[in-house]
C-alpha cells in the first residue's frame, strides 16, 4: 500500500479558473463513484485528461474514472502562464539539460502530435476556449544575456523552425514597453487560458469516462487487482491506475519518485486596463514573453487588455506554499510589473496566486510503471502543457499495449537522474536559485 496525507492546496486566487468559460460546469457527483472501473486516472490536469481520452479511444467500452483532489483546472495545469510552445525554447532553471538534437526533434514531433489532438477535440466538440496562435517572444534586457538569445537562434535554425529577430523601436512598438532590448519571436506558440482549456477538454470526454473533482485519493494498493483508496475510506478496484499528480507522486512513497522535486512560482493578473492606460498599447496585439534567462519574469498582454506577470521562484521543500512565502511574493511581482510598465504603477493586481512546477535533475520526465499495475508520469522542466499531455497519452498506450516508435522513444529516454536527499536537496537547490537570480539582474 502506498499512502499519502499530503494533498494539493490552492494558493491565492487562480485568475484563469475565475475567468474560465467552463468555471460553472458540473461534473459527476463524488457520491456516484462506483466500486470498480477498468481504469482509474488520478489527477485531472493535462496529463490525466489526455490519458482518459486515449484510454477511451483505444477501448471505447472501458469504464474509466478520472479523479482530482481539487476542481478540474484549478491546480497546476490551470496555474501556468498559458504558453503552448512546440519547440523547447527555454533552459532549465534547476538541473542540467542533456537533451541532444535528436531528443529535441523527437520532442518537437511529440509536441505537434498532442497539440493536434487537442485542436481536433476542440473542433469536434465545438469547445469555446481561448487558444490563440499569438506566438511568443524570448526577450532580454541585460546585455550579458544576449549571448543566450544568439544561442537560441542557432537552436531554432538547427530545428528548422521559423522565427523573427526583433530589436529596438520595433520591439517596443510591438510590446507597448521599451524595457527589452532584443527578442526572438517564435510564431509557433499558442497562448491560452490554461484552466479554461483543461476544464473545457474535460467536459468533452466520452460518456464512458466519469469525472470526479474535489475528491482526494489517500492511497493506492498495487497487485493483480490494484485499488485506489479515497480519503473518506472508500475503495475502488481496477485493472490499472494512472497517477498524473506531478510532484505529489513523491509523497506516496514510490522509490522511483525520489528523484522528483518541485519549485514554487507566483503569478498575478491586473484588472482590465482603461482606455487611458492603454495609450501605449495602440495597435499592440496580444503577446507573451518569456525571459531568455531562466530566472527572468514571464509576462502576457491578454486579449481582454490585462497584464499577467509571473516571477519569484523558490524551492518547494513543502509542496504547498506557506503563507509567509506567498505574502513575500507581492514585492517581486510588483517590482517586475513596474520595471516594465512604470506608467501603470498605480494599476492594481486583481488576482494573485502561487503554483507548483515539477522538475528532475536532468530535465527528463518520469514515465512508466512505479508498482505492479500502477503507472505514473511526472513533468520535468516547466513545459507542463505539452509534456503532461505526452505523458498521459502514452501512459494510456503503454498499459493498453499500443506500440509505436513514439512510445519506444519515451520508454528509452524518460528517466530522471539522481537527486540528493534532504537536507542537501533543499540547500543545493536554494543556493542554485539564488545564484541564478543574481545573474538574471533586472530580468527578474
Amino acid at each position: 500500500m502506498y499512502k499519502t496525507s499530503s494533498f494539493p492546496e490552492g494558493s491565492g486566487v487562480n485568475p484563469w479558473y475565475e475567468l474560465s468559460a467552463y468555471k460553472n460546469h458540473r461534473f459527476s457527483d463524488p457520491s456516484e463513484i462506483k466500486n470498480s472501473y477498468d481504469y482509474v486516472v488520478v489527477g485531472a490536469g493535462f496529463g490525466g485528461v489526455s490519458a482518459a481520452f486515449r484510454l477511451s479511444e483505444n477501448n471505447p467500452s472501458a469504464k474509466i474514472a478520472l479523479i482530482d483532489a481539487l476542481p478540474v483546472g484549478y491546480y497546476s495545469s490551470g496555474r501556468n502562464a498559458g504558453f503552448v510552445a512546440l519547440a523547447q525554447v527555454a533552459k532549465a532553471l534547476i538541473g542540467f539539460d542533456h537533451f541532444t538534437l535528436d531528443d529535441q526533434r523527437w520532442l518537437l514531433h511529440l509536441n505537434r502530435t498532442v497539440v493536434s489532438r487537442i485542436e481536433k477535440i476542440k473542433e469536434q466538440s465545438k469547445l469555446e476556449f481561448e487558444w490563440r496562435q499569438d506566438g511568443m517572444y524570448k526577450a532580454v534586457r541585460e546585455k550579458r544575456n544576449v549571448a543566450a538569445l544568439d544561442a537560441l537562434e542557432g537552436h531554432l535554425q538547427r530545428l528548422g523552425l521559423g522565427y523573427e529577430r526583433v530589436k529596438g523601436d520595433e520591439l517596443s512598438s510591438r510590446l507597448g514597453t521599451s524595457f527589452y532590448r532584443d527578442a526572438i519571436y517564435v510564431k509557433d506558440t499558442i497562448l491560452n487560458n490554461p484552466s479554461e482549456v483543461i476544464r473545457g477538454l474535460a467536459t468533452a470526454l466520452p460518456s464512458n469516462v466519469s469525472v470526479f473533482e474535489n475528491t482526494k485519493v489517500a492511497g493506492v494498493e498495487e497487485g493483480s487487482i490494484p485499488k485506489v483508496i479515497l480519503a473518506d475510506g472508500r475503495e475502488i478496484a481496477t485493472r490499472q491506475v494512472i497517477l498524473t499528480v506531478n510532484a505529489f507522486l513523491s509523497r506516496f512513497g514510490f522509490a522511483s519518485a525520489s528523484n522528483v522535486a518541485a519549485i514554487h512560482s507566483y503569478g498575478a493578473l491586473t484588472r482590465v486596463l482603461t482606455d487611458a492606460e492603454l495609450e501605449n498599447f495602440k495597435n499592440v496585439r496580444p503577446w507573451g514573453i518569456t525571459a531568455t534567462h531562466p530566472s527572468g519574469a514571464t509576462l502576457r498582454f491578454t486579449p481582454d487588455h490585462r497584464i499577467f506577470v509571473r516571477t519569484d521562484i523558490d524551492f518547494a521543500t513543502n509542496l504547498n506554499i506557506p503563507q509567509k512565502k506567498f505574502d513575500r511574493s507581492d514585492f517581486y511581482l510588483r517590482r517586475a510589473f513596474v520595471r516594465r510598465f512604470p506608467e501603470l504603477e498605480k494599476v492594481d493586481f486583481e488576482y494573485k496566486y502561487g503554483g507548483l512546477i515539477s522538475f528532475t535533475g536532468n530535465t527528463r520526465p518520469l514515465f512508466g510503471e512505479v508498482a505492479k499495475n500502477i503507472y505514473a508520469g511526472v513533468t520535468s522542466d516547466g513545459t507542463g502543457v505539452t509534456r503532461a499531455a505526452i505523458l498521459g497519452t502514452y501512459l494510456a498506450d503503454l498499459i493498453q499495449h499500443r506500440d509505436s516508435s513514439e512510445l519506444d522513444y519515451i520508454k528509452r529516454a524518460y528517466h530522471p537522474s539522481y537527486l540528493p536527499p534532504e537536507p542537501l536537496r533543499t540547500l543545493g537547490a536554494t543556493a542554485f536559485l539564488k545564484y541564478k537570480d543574481l545573474y538574471a539582474g533586472s530580468e527578474l
